[in-house]
């Protein structure tokens, strides 16, 4: 269905659930019902308060009115007669003198018995375009009118509304997948992380939890960054003249954070680049030596406004998978180029794959000639042909210092994230006089390439909770394999295996409990860990151990050894399980 008419659609029904709400409520005051993704909400001034055990009553309410509604009819009216319309509806006078001050028409639309101020956007036949089993009331919530505080608190009821009854059933599920996977739930659950509200914004990170944020870093180093790299680690703290100096203070000091120290002003770094400026500057180099590639990992600080804060996608504190590589305008195709490749193959690990790619050119609050950005749009649009990705442009998204290549990553929900990044710079060296010696002795200034490939590991970390649904593949689990003992006469063997296990590099746990196997083995499905080795008398005679795998029912009798053996090339090879 198109977009335009799913919108009608879902508008529709706001209609509906306004004329429902009053035939139940004949004092309620409807104010606005728009539609939105997925569905549609009305805000009510009720005479009582109401909760989602009302919802199926309005539903059945809706469902009964619909089949009389033959079309919506349009009516042009002048602001008195809008006004002794909804005389006792203050909401509606409200809107009424905002659209009189406009000098737009003002339009009501009747269906059935109900008449509404609505500017349009609605089905033609309502009783035959809207299904009654294609769309559901979901939920009650406080809403203040026009989203100001200090207006009074109204009751939003949503819904949810498709073409069909099957796509509306196809959404419920997904969402009700959404919900058992949601990180925000999941993390504190599995001991991996939490928030306080006296550090907001910044996860505490419990012992498993770091466990999984250092295989993250370790990956990075690893494999992310790539061979050629070198590691750094700058202060976290600048004067102000270096922000100013790189652009930041003009056009990103609102997102910092600022503070006085001995009458100096100066901020949190919100990212690294600038600072490597700073490094390079200090050595002189040749076209030999480039590209340079520097990567830090250090923790970034962005003032994020507390209502856009959201679990671990949207926090104040991160790291991230940060590079900038220092090169010549010969050497920017191949190692463009080059980034693209390994992208794809770090998302493979992940069981990700690569969705839409986007070429963002100039914003309108740029530094640089156009001539210059014109360049460096060129040159990342050289490289995605050369590597055969196809592309989109996405006009005036660049950085304020360069274009730059945004991949959405698609998670196995099929949901798109912003992740990966490629920003070609050519602004930012000017900016900090960066020269090296070209191959006839002459100075130049390089370019730089920002990179960042898992982009910021709070963030990834967040949306790998909800990829695995808090089952990690074996080399990211905090706990690899839990040793489960039938009784107390078996810890003495448990313990010498959990010890071996060890040795081994494998993150091993004993389950001491008092409790039957059956309770051990439900209890570490629940904690997600991917390999329960039971032990009785049988294991302690034979040097063995039973093992059974996370969500199989299945077990299997293995030599320890054989065990070890099995599960290290399951981490060595980054196996998804």
């Amino acid at each position: 269905m198109p977009e335009d008419k799913l919108h009608n659609l879902r508008h529709s029904l706001a209609h509906l659930l306004a004329a429902a709400v009053l035939e139940i409520w004949p004092d309620a005051k409807p104010s606005i019902g728009p539609s939105i993704e997925n569905g549609f909400y009305y805000d009510f001034d009720l005479p009582e308060k109401i909760s989602e055990n009302d919802l199926s009553k309005i539903e059945t309410k809706m469902k009964e009115i619909l089949p009389s509604w033959d079309s919506f009819q349009r009516i042009e009216v002048s602001p008195v007669e809008a006004k002794e319309k909804f005389a006792h509806n203050p909401y509606k006078i409200e809107l009424i003198d905002e659209i009189a001050a406009s000098q737009q028409p003002i339009t009501l639309y009747r269906s059935g018995n109900f008449t509404d101020l609505c500017r349009g956007g609605h089905v033609n036949t309502p009783n035959r375009d809207i299904k009654s089993d294609a769309f559901k009331l979901d939920r009650v919530a406080g809403a203040y009118w026009r989203g100001d505080e200090k207006n009074k608190m109204l009751t939003r009821i949503y819904g949810l509304a498709f073409e069909t009854k099957e796509e509306l059933e196809k959404y419920v599920a997904f969402r009700d997948e959404m919900a058992k996977r949601d990180h925000r739930v999941l993390g504190p659950k599995l001991g991996l992380f939490l928030f306080h509200e006296w550090s907001p914004g910044i996860p505490f990170y419990q012992p498993k939890g770091t466990v999984v944020r250092n295989e993250l870093e370790k990956f990075v180093r690893e494999i992310s960054y790539g061979p050629g790299y070198s590691e750094v680690k700058l202060p976290q703290l600048f004067d102000a003249e270096l922000w100013k100096t790189s652009g930041h203070w003009e056009h990103f000091q609102n997102d910092m954070f600022i503070l006085k120290v001995e009458d100096r002003d100066f901020a949190l770094k919100p990212m690294n680049c600038p600072g490597h400026m700073i490094l390079y500057k200090q050595g002189l180099y040749s076209y030999k030596d480039l590209p340079l590639r520097l990567a830090e990992a250090s923790t970034l600080f962005r003032n994020e406004l507390s209502g856009a804060l959201g679990g671990l996608t949207r926090v104040r504190a991160f790291a991230q998978d940060d590079c900038h590589i220092f090169l010549t305008p010969e050497q920017v195709s191949d190692e463009v180029t080059e980034l693209l490749g390994r992208i794809k193959k770090i998302y493979d690990i992940f069981g990700m794959e690569i969705g839409d790619v986007f070429l963002s050119t100039r914003p309108e609050q740029a530094m640089g000639t156009a001539e210059e950005w014109k360049k460096a749009e060129n040159a990342l649009g050289q490289a995605l042909e050369k590597a055969n990705w196809k592309y989109e442009i996405n006009p005036g998204d660049g950085a304020f210092y360069g274009p730059k290549i945004d991949m959405q990553i698609k998670d196995a929900l099929g949901r798109k994230w912003q992740l990966a990044t490629i920003q070609l710079d050519f602004q930012m060296p000017k900016r900090f006089e960066l020269e090296y010696v070209d191959s006839d002795g002459s100075r130049k200034t390089p370019i730089v390439i920002h990179r960042a490939i898992l982009g910021s590991f709070e963030r990834f970390l967040g949306i790998l909770i909800e990829q695995f649904a808090g089952a990690f593949p074996v080399w990211l689990s905090p706990v690899q394999a839990i040793i489960l003992p039938i009784s107390e006469k078996h810890l003495d063997y448990a313990r010498q295996t959990a010890a071996k296990l060890f040795e081994s590099g494998i993150r091993v746990e004993i389950d001491e409990r008092n409790e039957s196997v059956g309770k051990k083995i439900r209890d570490a499905e629940l904690q997600k860990i991917p390999y329960m080795l039971v032990i009785g008398d049988k294991e302690v005679k034979s040097n063995s151990v039973t093992v059974r795998k996370r969500g199989e029912k299945e077990q299997q009798s293995l030599n320890l050894d054989e065990f070890i053996d099995k599960i290290n090339i399951e981490i060595k090879e980054k196996r998804l399980f």
